[in-house]
């Protein structure tokens, strides 16, 4: 199913032609465009009144007031909270395998019986409590984060935990089979599992690989990049607050919604809102919003239901003055989003504006709504100034222009790493087949992406999203110095630009490559070798640590929450800052491993959220439980 923005004509706000003098100082011009739009907004809602008998409630006219004795504007986000919004929570116990002695014998519990269980229905697991009494496999418990807007098929990321008073030594590159996840909910007291809305599997890489403590725990907790796919989509909405709320409300305001969002499917186009009861409006997310899910929801949240013409164009020329306020162009930019066509032209003055802040939530919105006119704006936020980055990319991948891919390809020659790699993600998710950021997958474990790059050479591991080696530069090389070895393999730099890898195994040489010192090169031959994600992350840190990389090894060059916008261009912002950039940071880079981002995510005003899923944030029994299971402070 395709979506896409509503691109029909909409009413437009195109000044008409006035020939005025400069000692008139625009006044004429000002009201001509006041007259000139009532004018059309008045004969358009006048047609629809002539029409608008015998019309069912999904007809009904945005101009069509709720409440004629009301003169507030009527947002959907003053009287619905959104459900689906939040990261949800998904459980399992599984099995890892493949762990060469550093596992250990299941302990007699209900994990250890769950997991017996689940193997007895797989066909190729001959004798299931034989296999989890081996020190080669490990029970364990394993989370993941759905997030919002996931669909069936796409994957998420797990995280894996050896569960509390375990014998084993170490879960590193162990293979999860495959798991089914469930919703856990606390009712009544008691624990309940949902239906399973996921799966997981996949390579553990364990924390120590990323992180500079060494000691045992970080060897029992690790992560499976994109190891988890949903069985199903999960549902996004709204929920209207309040008593007496009538089918008709509900469905004038799903109307609404569908004025400015529709999507295509087999059936032909339609709308992406649904008034399923009074209370209940389901929503689909259009395609260019995918990688940013919060920023659509904050869309739908500031468009305005029962609106009168006078009342519009009033709420129009207020957002063209406020959007020139820097405290108020974030709100104002997207309240104009939410207008469509019509508030295009003010959004496009605003990218004159002297205030980088303003220019940049401005090209934002234009971005979103498929207009190509703020693409420098966004690529020099991205380049200038990290607390726009993140949002700056997501809106230039979300562009289906051409000029957009071409501002994300000219952002990985830069210098900084997370531009870099954020422009790279940003063009991947946006036109996977460019060649640019083409890749392979190697060794049935990992992809590797070699992209050719202008700026310092530099090798970016990933730990979310999917298991992803990027090598910036085509000519970086391991030094002549290069020495790796560990019980089976050698790798030896010879001094003359090349490399030689022996893999020993019992009982012959196992074999031999000498291949050239580039990076790229060195890593396709070892991934011939079996060599996977994890091994060779920790072979590069510790070749890096000795000086032997000619080439700078970045890991999970990422956002942080809360980054904040300072005038003064301050590359750490004051934590006292008050100009706050969309402080959300886009679906295209967040994980939902972070309990700390699932809340932060919650409180962002801008979006709102519902009782319920606040609720579903505090820790249920089986929350605490599977915590204390896996040994978590």
């Amino acid at each position: 199913m395709t979506l896409h923005n509503d691109k029909s004509p909409g009413i437009k706000t195109t000044h008409p032609k006035q020939v005025v003098n400069d000692s008139t100082n625009g006044q004429l011009m000002k009201v001509g465009r006041r007259v000139f739009l009532a004018g059309v907004i008045a004969t358009a809602s006048g047609c629809q009144n002539i029409i608008r008998r015998g019309q069912s409630p999904d007809e009904l006219s945005l101009t069509q007031r709720v409440d004629d004795k009301a003169e507030s504007t009527k947002y959907i986000g003053d009287v619905c909270g959104i459900y689906g919004l939040n990261f949800a929570k998904v459980d399992g116990i599984g099995l890892a395998v493949g762990l060469g002695g550093s596992g250990s014998a299941a302990k007699p519990n209900l994990q250890r019986e769950q997991v017996i269980r689940s193997l007895s229905t797989k066909k190729n697991v001959a004798d299931p409590s034989a296999l989890v009494a081996s020190t080669n496999t490990e029970v364990v418990a394993i989370t993941g984060m759905l997030p919002p807007g996931i669909r069936k098929g796409e994957f998420f990321d797990l995280k894996i935990n050896a569960l509390n008073g375990t014998d084993a030594t170490s879960i590193e590159n162990g293979m999860i089979l495959q798991t089914r996840m469930q919703v856990m909910a606390n009712l009544g007291g008691g624990i309940k599992k949902g239906n399973a809305t996921g799966l997981a599997r996949g390579r553990v890489l364990v924390d120590s690989l990323f992180e500079s403590r060494q000691d045992q725990p970080n060897q029992l907790k690790g992560v499976v990049l994109g190891g988890g796919k949903a069985i199903e989509d999960r549902p996004l909405g709204l929920s209207v607050r309040g008593e007496n709320v009538s089918t008709r409300t509900t469905r004038l305001m799903a109307h609404a919604i569908n004025e400015r969002f529709t999507m295509i499917n087999l059936a032909g186009r339609k709308g992406v809102a649904e008034a399923k009861t009074n209370r209940d409006i389901t929503l689909v997310v259009p395609e260019n919003y995918r990688g940013n899910v919060g920023r659509y929801l904050g869309v739908i949240r500031n468009i305005v239901y029962g609106e009168t013409a006078t009342d519009r164009v009033n709420r129009m020329e207020q957002l063209d003055r406020e959007i020139g306020e820097p405290s108020k162009a974030a709100e104002s930019a997207i309240r104009l989003e939410a207008l469509g066509n019509e508030g295009i032209p003010a959004l496009k003055r605003a990218l004159r504006h002297h205030d980088l802040e303003v220019q940049f939530h401005a090209a934002q919105a234009l971005a979103y709504s498929g207009q190509p006119d703020g693409i420098d704006v966004l690529k020099k936020s991205a380049k200038e100034e990290p607390a726009f980055r993140w949002n700056a990319l997501a809106a230039l991948s979300s562009l289906d222009d051409l000029a957009a891919a071409s501002a994300l390809a000219d952002l990985i020659h830069v210098q900084s790493a997370e531009t870099r790699y954020g422009a790279f993600r940003a063009l991947r998710e946006r036109s996977p087949g460019d060649p640019l950021v083409a890749g392979d997958w190697l060794a049935g474990d990992f992809y590797l992406h070699e992209v050719s790059s202008d700026s310092e050479p530099m090798l970016h591991f990933s730990r979310s999203k999917r298991p992803e080696i990027v090598v910036f530069g085509d000519h970086q090389t391991v030094s002549n110095e290069f020495l790796h070895v560990e019980s089976g393999l050698t790798v030896r730099a010879n001094g003359d630009e090349t490399v030689t890898i022996t893999r020993y195994t019992t009982g012959d040489d196992g074999g031999k490559v000498v291949c050239s010192n580039r990076v790229g090169d060195v890593l396709r031959n070892l991934a011939k070798m079996g060599y996977g994600y994890g091994p060779l992350l920790k072979m590069f840190r510790a070749a890096k640590q000795s000086d032997q990389l000619n080439t700078r090894l970045v890991v999970n060059a990422v956002p942080k929450l809360g980054r904040t916008y300072s005038p003064d261009g301050d590359e750490i912002p004051s934590e006292k800052s008050k100009k706050y950039a969309a402080s959300n940071v886009p679906e295209m880079f967040r994980t939902g491993n972070s309990r700390k981002s699932t809340i932060k995510r919650l409180d962002e005003s801008f979006v709102g959220e519902t009782k319920n899923e606040i609720e579903d944030q505090k820790e249920s029994r089986w929350s605490k439980m599977m915590g204390w299971i896996a040994g978590d402070e």
